[in-house]
């Protein structure tokens, strides 16, 4: 689908009564998007086992792990990564997002796939796991029955509870949420979550830095957001439903040590030699090009951990 028909009909749904819940329906019946599949479910666990991996190999034992207090902000609809840490042990989960979304059935899918695929004796995350069980679900069982059965607890809208909570958790994990957010709302947020952490807490996330719609629409780079003023794409092409924040690397940097963070590990992936060509063709936006180096104008994702001291 052209990319900007797309951003047009988010929009267009974004301006009227109802439309949010539309356009869940259509993900939900139409679309299939946000169905849990095995593709999805399993994308989700390898980004559960690359936090994992980064904790192993910064000298946490599983069994510290283990004893950790876990925030996954930003769930959604299937909790596949406290799902995973459930598995290795965790018995101490917070889950939260913006909204609502989260669902007896969307539990219950998530669940249903994360267990097959664990149950692959080859799966790499067969060297974390316990040897428990998950927990029976019953059926017809509520989502506060279901969660607090796997030793989770959901909050949505999450700030109501940041706000308030103190320093309760170890570990935060955000996974792809960030490019959703545009400053200072990004701020906000790293000082909500830089709040809630006990000192020497750790929070990890990887962020896509490139254009998403270019995933729906093959005729354009993944650079194709650079070329549009700040003016343009809040007016036309940001919408409540759908936001892209267009951030680059420094922004992540500057709102961490803003928020207070020691950041541990910054890692950019940037555009292969294919995409960089055509980011050299591409007529970025002044407002962009004077605001970022080259360098940083080819960043296509971001992962990074931060350290509450």
């Amino acid at each position: 689908m052209n990319w900007f028909a797309k951003a047009l009909v988010f929009k267009s749904l974004s301006a009227i009564p109802g439309g949010a819940a539309l356009y869940r329906y259509a993900q939900w019946n139409w679309t299939k998007s946000i169905v849990a599949t095995p593709q999805r479910v399993g994308q989700k666990i390898d980004v559960g086992m690359g936090y994992l991996k980064w904790l192993t190999d910064h000298g946490y034992t599983l069994d510290e792990i283990r004893g950790l207090r876990h925030l996954d902000l930003g769930t959604g609809w299937h909790p596949t990564i406290p799902l995973l840490f459930h598995k290795i042990g965790l018995r101490d989960q917070i889950l939260a997002d913006v909204t609502a979304l989260m669902t007896p059935d969307t539990f219950v899918d998530a669940l249903a796939q994360t267990e097959n695929i664990l149950e692959d004796k080859q799966h790499p995350a067969r060297q974390f796991l316990s040897n428990e069980k998950f927990p029976a679900v019953s059926p017809g069982a509520d989502l506060k029955t279901l969660l607090n059965d796997f030793s989770m607890s959901y909050h949505a809208p999450y700030f109501k509870w940041a706000g308030g909570a103190g320093e309760v958790v170890d570990l935060v994990t955000c996974t792809e949420v960030f490019m959703h957010v545009e400053r200072p709302i990004l701020d906000d947020c790293f000082k909500l979550i830089y709040g809630v952490l006990k000192p020497g807490g750790i929070f990890m996330a990887p962020v896509h830095l490139f254009d998403i719609y270019s995933n729906s629409d093959p005729k354009i780079s993944v650079y194709n957001h650079l070329r549009y003023s700040r003016k343009f794409w809040k007016n036309v092409v940001s919408s409540d439903i759908m936001t892209f924040s267009r951030h680059k690397s420094p922004d992540y940097r500057e709102a961490l040590e803003g928020a207070g963070f020691e950041i541990l590990t910054f890692e950019i992936e940037r555009g292969s030699p294919a995409d960089i060509a055509k980011l050299a063709s591409l007529d970025v936006h002044s407002e962009l090009s004077t605001r970022y180096s080259s360098d940083e104008l080819s960043e296509k994702h971001l992962f990074f951990v931060a350290r509450k001291p």
